[in-house]
């Protein structure tokens, strides 16, 4: 890297006589260089119509003093021996900062950690400014009326490296350095302080791209999603399809009958009734009829349409049941051909089976299929699809007992990427991995894409209507009502509780458990959103819009939770940098996720902002 001393720009300039490196003539041989460039980059800018640019840099504004040097960097994407390239790097003043502002930004673009290169930028910069140039107290605040000393300088430095704001201890610290007369200790102090500065920086800006790095995966989720879930619903459409097949075959022939030891006919009339039932989905009656038949005497087609009944009307367990006594009956060692009646018995099983929880009996479904007709390729391959997210539910099942939600999470969007082609992958089977991943992803603090799963879950099991327990649709509403609380929505929250309360019979144990969890989200909403009024929150007490509402608001902006334990300027710097951030964010024109979270969180947002600007005199 080069250093941008008198000797050096001299060498650039084409100059020997020291007389002519005054900064007057500096400033108007680096005026005229900066036209030229200007003028390049307009006819750039004016050549390129395709070229896009970025909303915040065409926002920013004209910078009030630049400097542009040449600098030897190393690209990182090139081999380790590979030379040095010389770019042209630009520094830069933009209106209320000051020249310590600047070349502490130009040291973060750049990666230049040299504090002494960087001092002589901001030397540069400082004899650019405009004469008589004061900066905004907002951005570099005063020491009361004097300008504040070295001393001062380094103990606010000092105080904001605790409170990992870094850019301003490093701005303030080349702020002390520009001091005059400094001893030669206090200038080995502040410049080991700039070294701590650069790589604190350094380390937030890792974070940041792990955050941006971590938004993309969850993007990319979010899509990987929709498409496993498009795919699930095409093989319900397919599996409805082979239903739909089985039931004009039962309907255009007459039902196979079982002849008993003296050659009659038993069960005829019951047979052909229980056929018109189902062929007339009053899947009830049929289940009704089936049950007079003896277990011995049922054929093939009855028990699947019996195990198909109960699958309909929610009861996995009998479906579970009624298929496993078909593939016993029917077990041989002939091809077991896609879309036979024995075939079929083992896919609805193997999803009764995985809906109830009970993974190894699914599994024994697939392999009854091998044992007696060990070529059948596809039921191979569902049984080791199978196998391997059985594994990964088991890996992140343990992981959420031990509390780690993050270990948890990676085993589950595993076990959804290893589901996609399954005939398990139901969209009411995924629903239950999605809840998994909501109370994860939830606990981790994403709250915007474990909601997400939450509402795609709730929607599957309402749109299965009645086919769908009462307990299945409850545990959706109730997984997503605790998601709600940890993400502040009290409202939406108070709604799931209600939905899931009035899922549950009245004569059941859990109702009174649930009534107190109600009442105590609507006690958690009435705090958050205030307003209530009563003997002692009202008009006459000096209270006229009732109970103020009782926020964290350090935790709706996140800020540390130790800031109090700073001064004021501190505090007032955390709170506008967190406030920038987040209004950003949630900005409902520019947020990706939901618009009315987004409008909620800018709201919320913006109160506690104004909240804490006039409790700490912002």
């Amino acid at each position: 890297r080069s250093t941008p001393n008198r000797s050096y720009l001299r060498r650039r300039l084409g100059s020997t006589n020291p007389h002519m490196m005054s900064s007057h003539y500096l400033g108007r041989r680096f005026c005229r260089l900066g036209l030229v460039l200007t003028t390049i980059l307009v006819f750039c800018a004016a050549a390129d119509v395709g070229s896009e640019q970025s909303a915040e840099e065409s926002a920013a504004p004209p910078p009030i003093a630049s400097l542009t040097m040449s600098l030897s960097m190393r690209d990182s994407a090139l081999p380790p021996d590979a030379p040095p390239q010389m770019i042209d790097a630009s520094a830069r003043v933009l209106p209320g900062e000051d020249a310590a502002i600047g070349a502490f930004r130009f040291a973060e673009e750049f990666t230049l950690w040299d504090v002494d290169t960087v001092m002589n930028v901001m030397e540069e910069l400082h004899e650019k400014l405009p004469e008589g140039y004061e900066p905004d107290e907002e951005l570099v605040p005063k020491c009361g009326k004097r300008a504040c000393s070295a001393g001062k300088l380094w103990k606010r430095a000092d105080g904001l490296r605790k409170a990992d704001i870094w850019d301003g201890s490093g701005a303030d610290l080349l702020r002390a350095l520009k001091k005059k007369g400094l001893e030669a200790d206090f200038v080995a102090k502040c410049k080991a302080g700039m070294g701590r500065a650069f790589e604190g920086v350094r380390r937030q800006r890792e974070r940041e791209k792990r955050e941006r790095e971590e938004e993309e995966k969850a993007e990319k989720r979010r899509e990987e999603e929709e498409k496993a879930m498009a795919d699930a619903a095409e093989r319900k459409a397919k599996y409805e399809q082979a239903w739909e097949a089985f039931v004009e075959s039962v309907g255009g022939k007459t039902e196979e009958r079982a002849v008993g030891a003296d050659g009659t006919v038993e069960n005829e009339g019951l047979t052909q009734g229980i056929v018109q039932a189902f062929l007339q989905a009053k899947y009830a009656d049929a289940v009704a009829l089936i049950r007079k038949i003896p277990g011995n005497a049922k054929t093939q087609n009855v028990w699947l349409i019996e195990a198909r009944c109960h699958e309909i009307l929610g009861d996995f367990r009998s479906a579970l049941s009624a298929a496993g006594h078909l593939i016993q009956k029917s077990a041989s060692h002939e091809t077991w051909k896609p879309g036979s009646p024995r075939m079929m018995a083992v896919t609805l099983g193997a999803n009764a089976a995985m809906q109830l929880g009970q993974s190894d009996k699914a599994l024994r479904f697939y392999q009854t299929v091998l044992k007696f007709d060990p070529d059948a390729a596809d039921a191979r391959v569902q049984y080791r699809g199978l196998k391997k997210v059985i594994k990964l539910l088991d890996q992140a099942k343990e992981q959420i007992d031990k509390g780690y939600n993050k270990a948890a999470t990676a085993h589950i969007d595993d076990c959804l990427s290893a589901m996609s082609g399954l005939d398990v992958d139901s969209p009411l089977f995924r629903s239950k991995i999605q809840l998994k991943l909501c109370t994860t992803l939830s606990g981790m603090g994403k709250h915007e894409e474990a909601l997400l799963k939450c509402d795609k879950a709730v929607e599957v099991r309402e749109a299965g209507g009645d086919a769908v327990p009462p307990g299945d649709r409850k545990e959706a509403y109730l997984v997503r009502a605790e998601a709600l609380l940890l993400d502040m929505n009290y409202d939406d929250a108070v709604a799931d509780f209600r939905a899931a309360f009035d899922l549950v019979p009245d004569q059941a144990e859990e109702k009174g458990d649930l009534h107190r969890r109600l009442q105590q989200a609507m006690r958690q909403q009435e705090d958050f959103n205030g307003g209530k009024k009563d003997h002692f929150y009202n008009e006459h007490r000096g209270f006229p819009n009732g109970k103020p509402p009782e926020r964290d608001h350090l935790k709706i902006l996140e800020l540390p939770v130790n800031l109090d334990e700073h001064g004021k300027e501190i505090k007032c710097s955390w709170l506008k940098k967190q406030f920038k951030k987040l209004v950003r964010k949630f900005h409902p024109d520019k947020y990706k996720g939901d618009k009315k979270r987004a409008a909620r969180k800018f709201k919320e947002v913006t109160d506690s902002k104004t909240h804490l600007s006039e409790e700490w005199g912002c």
